[in-house]
């Protein structure tokens, strides 16, 4: 589960999360989790970083003002003059170079000085191979165990982490309902997209979604909220939207013409295929992380602002700023064989998601590739986020 890592000076030091639902101590493991033991529910203990699982906290809930998503019509934001229409964008952007919904009108205003692209809706192609799944060949961590191979096919994943501006599109085009099968990897024939019995998991309308995103982490006025959501566009258009539940992710890149990337995809993306890099730039010791890589141990950051820790495919932020939801339930081991998995089955749709690549209050042991996140997919945190992977050969 994904933790909330405040001190820069200690891994094992733990503050207790600002969010009211939040998983408390993140897991470190191999793929096939050959080492390590589970800490107590509740606990505080640090990871090891030898594969052990120390996980806090359980739980999890609807956000407030979740219930049955209705069509038509707009919600007023009280107290703003704002209002957020219904009527917005449709549609996905394909083979005709379209920009997708959440890039219409938007200025292109994303990643560093030096990066070849500032437009926050970017896609790039990730050649499809094969590699092995949370392996970097480092056995400081247990991730030296080449025993989940995995296939994946080509396929187009954002360049940057959904941002504010984006997101604020969705908004506008919000309540939105996913149809039936939306958001699928057409890869994966067992992938049977957005189940319509999660429609009520969203908030009920936009009024409802702004309210939720604003008050991620305001805990009894403990502290500001950390939400990078504002009801008025400002300064924070190009920061990662943050506090999203895992329906939302989902809700947003369907809406977009994407999807959730799977986790082997993801993974795939980040360790620049069979190269099995221990951080998404090219570096082959643990120890290469530092500010000018990624966004970690300080505040949440433009989108893109670290161009030297971009990835081989030239992926931003792969490592830090926010977490990543995945499509996949989360499993403690990896199911082999893989050609292009995912993990769709479960239960109950509380069952934990995974998530990747570490966030800005996280130490760099979580940045690393192979680190892997769980949560409930209600949950908010002000580092969650998300980016949305594409069919090859469409996109923007």
């Amino acid at each position: 589960m994904v933790s909330r890592l405040r001190s820069s000076l200690l891994l094992g030091a733990f503050a207790g999360t600002a969010c009211a639902n939040i998983y408390g101590v993140g897991e470190l493991t191999s793929g096939t989790e050959q080492a390590g033991a589970a800490g107590a529910a509740g606990s505080r203990q640090a990871p090891s970083l030898a594969g052990a699982k120390a996980n806090a906290g359980s739980g999890g809930s609807v956000a407030a003002g979740a219930g049955p998503v209705g069509n038509g019509g707009s919600a007023a934001i009280s107290g703003t003059g704002s209002t957020f229409s219904s009527a917005g964008v449709a549609g996905a952007a394909g083979d005709s170079g379209e920009p997708p919904p959440s890039c219409a009108e938007l200025p292109a205003m994303c990643g560093s000085s030096d990066s070849a692209t500032r437009d926050c809706c970017a896609s790039f192609e990730v050649p499809g191979g094969t590699f092995f799944r949370s392996y970097d060949a480092l056995p400081d961590a247990g991730w030296d165990d080449p025993s989940s191979p995995a296939h994946i096919s080509t396929f187009r994943l954002d360049a940057y982490e959904v941002t504010v501006g984006r997101f604020r599109n969705f908004v506008a085009a919000y309540p939105w309902l996913p149809r039936a099968g939306a958001g699928k990897n057409p890869e994966n024939s067992q992938d049977f997209g957005w189940s319509t019995t999660w429609n009520a998991l969203l908030p009920r309308d936009a009024e409802a979604l702004s309210v939720a995103l604003t008050n991620c982490g305001a805990v009894g006025g403990a502290e500001p909220s950390p939400s990078t959501w504002t009801v008025l566009p400002d300064a924070n258009e190009a920061l990662p939207i943050n506090c999203l539940t895992w329906f939302e992710a989902f809700a947003f890149c369907a809406w977009d013409g994407g999807r959730l990337p799977s986790e082997a995809e993801w993974n795939y993306a980040a360790a620049g295929g069979r190269e099995a890099r221990v951080y998404p730039w090219a570096s082959s010791d643990a120890t290469d992380v530092d500010a000018n890589h990624a966004v970690y141990q300080s505040p949440i950051a433009k989108v893109g602002s670290k161009s030297p820790g971009n990835g081989r495919f030239g992926h931003a932020d792969l490592a830090g700023n926010v977490w990543e939801w995945n499509v996949d339930w989360y499993r403690g081991t990896y199911s082999v064989p893989c050609d292009d998995c995912a993990e769709l089955a479960s239960d109950v749709d509380t069952s934990d998601r995974v998530l990747r690549g570490g966030a800005y209050y996280n130490e760099p042991p979580y940045l690393r590739v192979a680190a892997r996140g769980n949560a409930a997919p209600s949950v908010r945190d002000s580092g969650y986020g998300v980016r949305c992977a594409r069919v090859a050969g469409s996109g923007y």
